[in-house]
């Protein structure tokens, strides 16, 4: 999922890096530029868990202005990626 805040200023940053960052749903949290703050990697039960986690955990936070979730049915890795600069 993806998470926008406002104001952007390093303590509303800090502040809800350190909240996302201890919720047991949340297995990583990332900051990038632009539109989307903060994409989340959160995994729950199911979808209204999913749910549950939105209404009753970030839209409580004030700095929060919007989030978009997506859902992934299915993950494929590439085990043994080839090294940057490798031909392959």
């Amino acid at each position: 999922m993806s998470v926008q805040v406002r104001p952007l200023s390093r303590v509303v940053i800090d502040a809800f890096k350190g909240f996302a960052s201890g919720l047991p749903e949340v297995h990583h949290v990332f900051v990038l530029p632009g539109g989307d703050d903060f994409p989340l990697h959160v995994a729950v039960q199911d979808l209204d868990h999913l749910h549950a986690f939105l209404t009753d955990r970030l839209s409580k936070r004030g700095e929060i202005t919007g989030f978009r979730t997506s859902v992934i049915f299915q993950q494929v890795s590439n085990t043994a990626p080839a090294r940057l600069g490798t031909p392959g």
